[in-house]
């Protein structure tokens, strides 16, 4: 073992400890506790996905780089779901998506809609144009069969 090794084993790393915060009062219920939490995390995914206020004790530089990369995944998942809006908003998918997701206050509940929602969103700036008629299927051209 290198001196320097045989160093680090013996002497303790020094750490830094962190702040702890108070505890909460022990009366709160759980469903209070519940409650809480789901606030909490509710502020925290507004700050990510709606560009609210970052809460307290978050670092606003982290928060905007990960609502940013959030942000991302969103705009690569749709461009993969319809490639025909990522083909028409060319070299602009990023600003489109970016404006797009701006203009929402809670995001999509799958990325399905959320494609959708985007192709309605070009449409509207036509930007993307109007999608042909559903075409029947071969079967419903069948006598009887609808």
């Amino acid at each position: 073992m290198a001196p320097r090794q045989a160093a680090e084993l013996q002497e303790p790393a020094e750490v830094e400890e962190t702040p702890r915060r108070t505890a909460e009062p022990q009366d709160l219920g759980g469903e209070e506790r519940r409650r809480r939490l789901a606030e909490a995390q509710g502020r925290v995914v507004a700050a990510l996905v709606a560009g609210a206020e970052v809460p307290e004790g978050f670092d606003p530089e982290r928060m905007r780089a990960q609502a940013l990369s959030l942000l991302a995944k969103r705009r690569a998942i749709v461009a993969r779901i319809r490639p025909d809006t990522a083909a028409a908003a060319g070299s602009d998918l990023a600003a489109e998506f970016a404006a797009y997701a701006a203009a929402r206050t809670t995001p999509p509940p799958d990325y399905r809609t959320d494609a959708a929602d985007f192709a309605a969103w070009l449409r509207e700036r036509g930007r993307l144009p109007e999608e042909p008629a559903p075409r029947r299927r071969w079967w419903s051209r069948l006598p009887g069969i609808r």
